[in-house]
């Protein structure tokens, strides 16, 4: 049975492929340039991929110091919440400490007690 040869089909690629042929057959010095401008393009392009969009190295880094930044005021507002619950449970219990509250941040005292107050304070 003779063997069936189908034609080609021309191929989207087929004027780039014979191109490349003829320049590798002609001249090494177009093809060694046309490699390094090749080289380049590709070295160009994640470079810029580097530099820009979602995944680029200034976005994570700006990411990065906002998440150090909310972990510092996370922190912050975990030591202001210990303090006011301690501070709450003070006043729940702790007479002394009503005392010393109502002196020093309200101004008052008790009856029939005298108050001095400095010109400096």
């Amino acid at each position: 049975m003779p063997r069936r040869v189908t034609k080609s089909r021309p191929s989207l690629f087929t004027p780039a492929g014979s191109f490349v042929k003829r320049l590798a057959k002609e001249n090494p010095q177009a093809r060694r340039k046309l490699l390094v401008i090749g080289f380049w393009v590709v070295a160009i392009f994640f470079g810029w991929s580097f530099v820009s969009g979602d995944y680029g190295v200034p976005r994570i880094v700006r990411l990065e110091l906002e998440k150090r930044g909310m972990q510092e005021a996370n922190r912050r507002q975990l030591t202001q919440l210990i303090d006011a619950t301690h501070q709450r449970e003070l006043l729940r219990s702790d007479s002394a400490y009503i005392a010393y509250v109502a002196r020093t941040k309200y101004h008052m005292a008790l009856p029939n007690e005298t108050i001095y107050r400095y010109r400096g304070r």
